[in-house]
């Protein structure tokens, strides 16, 4: 009997799993990063005193004018701080806990898998590959800061046959500005790393870059 289980557990393949394409949002305003560069300057300010306190005891001098003449300049206000940002820093570490547990949906811009094409933005949205006829790269007329005409990339995500496409590229599908060019720190989004993750999940869909469009 045994032998027989053990036969047909070698005969079922092992369960696939595969990691979805995510790339997420990446912002200096995020907590997560707030607290690693707050970790950065109180280590710098921990060491620039061991630094100072080590120098004057090898010199044989007094410890306490170097550190005072650091800390107490501009009103105290260097030791206002150092004293501050570890406080700052456990607010900054319960936050960040917090977010892990509620989960960081919020920060993705794409995300391809079983499932079909997840789009962040304002209005987040999950197509299914049922739905999906295409995935293509376009660029946008649009102004810049300066008031310039610009091209901007975006990912449109496909409703329609090729054939059908309605004229304006905006009914082509949703869409959203490429992934990466916007964001902060957003990591890009080259495009063969965009044909590679389609064909993992969908490999009868098309991935194209159709360039500039007039609408």
């Amino acid at each position: 009997m045994r032998t027989a289980d053990a036969a047909d557990n070698a005969a079922m393949p092992p369960a696939q799993t595969t990691e979805p394409f995510v790339v997420k949002r990446r912002s200096l305003g995020t907590t997560r990063t707030t607290l690693y560069l707050g970790s950065v300057v109180f280590g710098l300010m921990v060491l620039f005193t061991l630094l100072c306190v080590v120098v004057q005891l090898i010199r044989g001098e007094p410890i306490r004018e170097p550190l005072e003449a650091v800390w107490l300049s501009w009103g105290g206000m260097p030791l206002i701080f150092a004293v501050g940002l570890p406080v700052l820093l456990l607010v900054g570490l319960v936050t960040t806990a917090e977010e892990r547990h509620e989960g960081d949906q919020d920060d993705v811009l794409l995300s391809i898998n079983e499932t079909g094409v997840y789009l962040g933005g304002e209005q987040p949205r999950t197509i299914p590959w049922s739905d999906v006829h295409g995935i293509c790269r376009v660029e946008r007329r649009g102004v810049n800061s300066e008031g310039e005409d610009a091209w901007h990339p975006y990912l449109v995500v496909l409703r329609y046959d090729g054939d059908a496409l309605p004229r304006s590229s905006k009914a082509w599908g949703p869409s959203e500005q490429w992934p990466g060019t916007v964001e902060i720190l957003g990591r890009p989004l080259p495009y063969d790393d965009l044909v590679a993750a389609v064909a993992r999940y969908a490999p009868h869909v098309q991935v194209t870059d159709r360039g500039r469009v007039t609408d």
